[in-house]
């Protein structure tokens, strides 16, 4: 059994991707099946299981050897390889600011709180037509943080700047020096009407950075 070959079973039953993963105890041994396959294997990625690069046996065939319950295969189906959320959310009233992350990776949702993921908070500046500019902030100059991440809530931080100085404000999600969301979408709050008449400031958010 191969890599190629789980993503070949998974698009078989529907998904995009898939991975071979350890089969659960619960899973050891599987009885009474109708059906069974082994010496399971595809030459490319890109493949049904039914394709001509891709190989399955019968199980069980007369003469040919019998697995035992650790050698029992599963695979784990997943339609995105790869989605970073993230939102943000800020009280005018008091200046709270919050930053919900959710990352999901081969179809499963990582678990940042022990990770160095960290946030970086910022402010934008609308200029005329469909141009702006971005500037992250320094702490204790224009936020202070207010805890630690939590699932929920996410990163969270309190603006003590002067409000004036922005139209809107964003944040971002670091992994060390890497971005996670190179593409912001609702990582910000800033107008929709502005979003809806300037379509390319999600897209280029981070190519503003100064």
């Amino acid at each position: 059994f191969n890599g190629p070959a789980a993503g070949a079973i998974c698009r078989y039953l529907g998904f995009r991707h898939g991975k071979q993963i350890t089969a659960d105890k619960k899973m050891k041994p599987i009885s009474d099946l109708p059906f069974g396959k082994t010496n399971v294997y595809c030459y490319h990625d890109d493949t049904l299981i039914t394709s001509p690069s891709c190989n399955a046996d019968d199980y069980g065939q007369l003469g040919w050897p019998l697995c035992t319950p650790e050698e029992q295969m599963a695979v784990q189906c997943f339609d995105e390889m790869w989605r970073v959320d993230v939102g943000f959310n800020m009280v005018e009233r008091n200046g709270k600011m919050s930053c919900p992350v959710k990352v999901l990776k081969e179809g499963g949702e990582m678990k940042l709180k022990n990770m160095d993921v960290h946030v970086k908070w910022g402010g934008v500046h609308l200029l005329a037509g469909d141009d702006y500019e971005t500037e992250y902030f320094e702490e204790g100059v224009h936020y202070e943080s207010t805890g630690k991440y939590s699932k929920k809530k996410g990163f969270r931080a309190r603006f003590i700047g002067n409000k004036m100085d922005y139209d809107c404000y964003f944040c971002d999600i670091y992994m060390g020096d890497h971005i996670m969301n190179p593409w912001p979408d609702k990582n910000h709050n800033c107008p929709t009407d502005y979003n809806d008449e300037n379509g390319d400031m999600n897209d280029n958010m981070n190519n503003n950075m100064s």
